[in-house]
């Protein structure tokens, strides 16, 4: 899974654009929100469900997450999960919103102290962005100069390729009895593009690098 890095540049061209992704399936509440950010200058890229958001940030960089939970196909749990178990992915701050309040396990589960709730002011979604923004990131780590494993996909003995979201948690006896593990870089010997056989038309989060000329 590779993010481009590159610096998105305020129009004073004085301090970096801050980059935020909104998933929300509400049309209304999509664009409240992407107008909200946008007015206080951020550089807003939108989602309309968890699976479209994976593709999302499998191929940009994000300051932050702005995430509702419950959505259509992927929704904002699963999206979170999966999310969790990718060290380059796990330490962008996500904020959540939500109609339902959140018992002391949900936010246990969904690993972040940002959450609003529906209905919401301007201020508090801003408040919450802003406070996110500024989070220390050391924890996330480097990212190395060579890996031996391409984040983002695994397969199994018997030949099935899946993403994060599809494949079975290592946790589970299937990921035991199938064999599943990570796809190492290099699979395919530069002649295979390696795609989960789950996600509509494969997602490309896999590729294979191309041999330099």
């Amino acid at each position: 899974m590779t993010h481009s890095g590159l610096p998105f540049w305020s129009p004073s061209g004085g301090e970096t654009q801050r980059r935020v992704l909104v998933v929300e399936d509400n049309d209304t509440t999509r664009r409240r929100l992407r107008e909200i950010l946008r007015r206080d200058g951020y550089q807003v890229h939108e989602a309309i469900d968890g699976l479209d958001a994976l593709k999302k940030v499998s191929t940009a960089r994000y300051d932050a997450i702005v995430l509702d939970l419950v959505m259509p196909n992927v929704d904002g749990w699963q999206f979170r999960q999966t999310v969790l178990r990718h060290p380059e992915l796990a330490p962008i701050p996500t904020i959540v919103v939500t109609v339902q309040p959140l018992r002391e396990q949900d936010r246990y589960a969904l690993r972040t102290p940002f959450v609003l709730h529906k209905p919401f002011e301007d201020e508090a979604v801003l408040a919450a962005v802003q406070q996110a923004c500024r989070m220390p990131r050391a924890e996330e780590p480097e990212k190395p100069a060579r890996s031996d494993v391409e984040h983002g996909l695994f397969w199994s003995r018997r030949g099935e390729v899946a993403c994060a979201l599809h494949a079975p948690s290592a946790e589970t006896e299937r990921w035991r009895d199938e064999r599943w593990s990570a796809i190492p870089r290099g699979a395919g010997k530069n002649r295979v593009t390696y795609q989960c056989q789950h996600c509509a038309g494969g997602v490309p989060i896999l590729r294979t690098p191309r041999p330099r000329s």
